[in-house]
């Protein structure tokens, strides 16, 4: 179906051109030019299926045949003609011929977009899988950790107060009045169903003060409690709640390496009678400190695997993303999450978007070294149809602004009209790679009067290189098009009329137009960011239906 760039346009030129009989070409001066009329589909057609029926009318010329997608098709005694063609998911170009034997050839040239759609009103969620492997979630360990020395861990021991509490002649009531440590390190190890998490908190001095009572005759004085390294153990939970990424740590094990005792003050009867309450105490106050604390601080952090929602203006329609997690899994390979997100682009539920997406999973990114973000090729195009329903693709450009390409068109001219019959859709072809494509683009243009001096449709096919950037956008590089053109009108106002190179580089200029909105559009799709991590530049690569990142933490 696909031809070269240079005969599409050519063809294209040819197809439109107005020869009309005793006017000389292929045939001889007496030759007679088919006419081609195409009833159905008409431009900006959307099929719910993998089929769509051409049909029309072709006349004059001896020998006349019509072939549709390349197959010859039966002509009626009126000159009408049926056929019903296979199309594949995503936007189809069909061409349509009307041949005779002097050789004339009247081409029709216009696209669908096929398939199975669904409307861009932000009712359908779209999937993204986000994969955190062992070497993303030990840097979010060390931000975690960051975050933890923080923790005001004399104020949670001293909920615990009194440490020991014992009367009578015999007696003392302990208190902590302090808790000090010289550095905090933290592990996130991933396990299945859990995330095996280590606390290690180094030179941790503990500060007591006692009352007490030897022979009912009272007294005070203080201990010192310190370890070398207290070891906080525990199963920290991942899991989706209420729409929301919730952890736990349901238990602590706590474990004191070079634990000493040193009392000032305080007679030794006492210092026996509590030595073993003080450091169970001890441990269950820095138990009680990382399991109170620690979840949601690595809430905060784990967070950053989702992408923030988005509410901004895209192309000028405002246009909003509302990202919800659905799934958290925890493997020996890493943390997954899945998330549902949603598009609403303002005034954009009027398109129709090809949906093809299959349920987000580990498989997809669990090879990846660092962070996996797997995103709906539905996202992408949600994205896209809302804003196409919008208008926000359809732009009137001054030639002015155009540069050269000004010089090919109509003298008299002095703006550009492109209007998008249909959406601009990715697809992954039978390779695995991405493809962007736009059927039926019409590029009007017009004098100061608003006047059509010139009108053609293009369809463009070609593959996307998406790459990203450390702020968190993605950025869409593209592939040299295959183009269809097709002039749909000219007025005869002693211009010249278009040349396949005209067509060629107005062609040019607008997908340039085109391709540009559509990568500003995708830099609103965000990649995860999280505080204190540095995120490198992604590889970006497509499968099965969705553009897979795998983006480095620095």
């Amino acid at each position: 179906m696909k031809q070269n760039v240079a005969a599409v346009l050519l063809a294209g030129l040819c197809a439109c051109s107005s020869a009309t009989p005793g006017t000389g070409g292929p045939g001889g001066p007496d030759a007679t030019v088919p006419t081609l009329t195409i009833d159905t589909p008409t431009r900006g057609t959307t099929v719910d299926g993998q089929s769509v029926t051409v049909t029309g009318h072709a006349t004059g010329g001896s020998g006349l045949h019509v072939t549709v997608d390349h197959a010859d098709v039966a002509l009626a005694a009126d000159g009408s003609f049926t056929s019903t063609v296979a199309v594949a998911d995503g936007i189809d170009v069909l061409e349509t011929h009307a041949l005779d034997s002097a050789g004339h050839d009247v081409r029709d040239v216009r696209a669908v977009l096929a398939g199975a759609l669904a409307p861009s009103d932000g009712t359908l969620a779209a999937p993204i899988g986000t994969h955190a492997s062992r070497a993303v979630l030990a840097t979010i360990a060390n931000t975690v950790a960051s975050d933890a020395q923080a923790i005001d861990y004399t104020a949670i021991a001293q909920t615990l107060n009194p440490v020991y509490n014992n009367g009578g002649c015999l007696g003392a009531t302990v208190n902590i009045t302090s808790v000090d440590l010289s550095d905090l390190g933290v592990t996130l190890d991933p396990q299945t169903n859990a995330l095996a998490t280590e606390v290690v908190i180094s030179n941790v001095v503990v500060k007591l003060h006692a009352s007490f009572k030897v022979a009912c005759i009272g007294g005070s004085g203080t201990i010192t409690v310190s370890a070398t390294k207290a070891h906080i153990t525990g199963n920290l939970g991942v899991d989706v709640r209420g729409g929301a990424l919730a952890t736990s740590l349901p238990s602590t094990q706590v474990t004191l390496d070079g634990f000493d005792l040193q009392v000032s003050g305080v007679p030794s009867q006492i210092s026996g009678l509590v030595e073993g309450t003080v450091r169970s105490k001890i441990e269950r106050a820095l138990g009680s400190a990382i399991q109170s604390k620690v979840p949601s601080i690595a809430n905060a952090k784990l967070a950053g695997l989702l992408a923030n929602p988005v509410s901004t203006p895209v192309l000028g329609a405002d246009t909003s993303l509302v990202i919800t997690p659905t799934a958290a899994t925890l493997s020996p390979t890493g943390l997954f999450i899945g998330v549902d997100t949603t598009v609403n682009v303002a005034g954009g539920g009027g398109g129709m978007f090809l949906t093809e997406a299959t349920t987000s999973s580990e498989a997809m990114m669990d090879d990846s070294p660092n962070l996996g973000i797997a995103v709906a090729n539905d996202l992408v195009n949600q994205l896209f149809a809302g804003l196409w329903a919008a208008g926000a693709f359809d732009k009137a450009v001054p030639l002015s602004q155009l540069g050269p390409v000004a010089a090919l068109l109509d003298p008299a001219g002095t703006k550009l009209v492109l209007t998008l019959s249909l959406p601009p859709t990715a697809a992954t072809d039978p390779n695995g790679k991405l493809q962007l494509a736009l059927g039926d683009a019409l590029v009007s243009v017009q004098d100061d009067a608003g006047t059509e001096l010139q009108k053609f449709a293009l369809s463009l096919q070609t593959g996307i290189e998406l790459a990203g950037t450390p702020s968190g956008t993605l950025t869409m590089a593209l592939d040299t098009p295959t183009v269809y053109a097709q002039v749909l009108s000219q007025v005869e106002d002693g211009a010249l009329p278009l040349t396949g190179t005209q067509i060629e580089g107005i062609a040019t200029g607008a997908w340039g137009l085109i391709s540009g909105q559509a990568s500003s559009a995708l830099a609103t799709l965000p990649l995860p960011s999280f505080a204190g991590i540095q995120l490198g530049s992604p590889t970006v690569t497509s499968a099965s239906n969705y553009v897979v990142a795998d983006v480095p933490l620095q």
